[in-house]
């Protein structure tokens, strides 16, 4: 990134950026500050980011703060400067991986318990559903831990810490 800005290759970059996040349900800002912390050499404070985006510093800390909650985004600081300082957190890959192991862990449960009631106990449908969360659930786990191991080679990494939870069929076979 130049000192006086981005490129016009980076600027693409980030515009396509938010174009992506936005159709997955993030507001476009969202994944357009996630595109420059992606370039980014070093952390950049609150207002450089508003700047170099171009939009108000007010919407760079509404869509911050929702970043962090993603685990996409940390503060940072740096020694004797009293702004607050973000960088991309390059666990947070994992960070993705673990929610999306956590909704199918949910979904799958949600859909077990309505096979437990009376009236919905015979619908194949749930039963699939079920079926394909667990399913879903082990080939992401699988994924998280051969992210984690190519992760932990790279230099200047530290892997991310596996998620301990059991599976959605564990917890079931527990409680039987």
């Amino acid at each position: 990134m130049r000192q006086d800005g981005v490129s016009a290759e980076e600027e693409r970059f980030i515009e396509s950026m938010g174009l992506f996040f936005e159709r997955q349900g993030v507001p476009r800002i969202g994944g357009r500050i996630l595109g420059l912390l992606l370039l980014a050499d070093k952390p950049l404070a609150l207002g450089e980011l508003a700047e170099l985006l171009r939009v108000s510093p007010a919407s760079v800390s509404t869509n911050i703060r929702q970043l962090q909650a993603g685990g996409l985004v940390d503060p940072t600081s740096i020694p004797g400067d009293r702004r607050h300082y973000y960088v991309f957190n390059s666990a947070g890959w994992d960070h993705r991986l673990k929610v999306a192991i956590s909704t199918m862990d949910v979904l799958g449960q949600l859909c077990q318990d309505a096979l437990g009631q009376p009236g919905l106990k015979g619908r194949n449908k749930l039963r699939e559903a079920v079926e394909f969360c667990d399913f879903y659930r082990q080939e992401l786990t699988g994924a998280a831990e051969r992210w984690r191991a190519r992760f932990a080679r790279k230099p200047g990494t530290q892997a991310p810490s596996p998620s301990p939870s059991p599976s959605a069929r564990q917890r079931r076979n527990a409680t039987r």
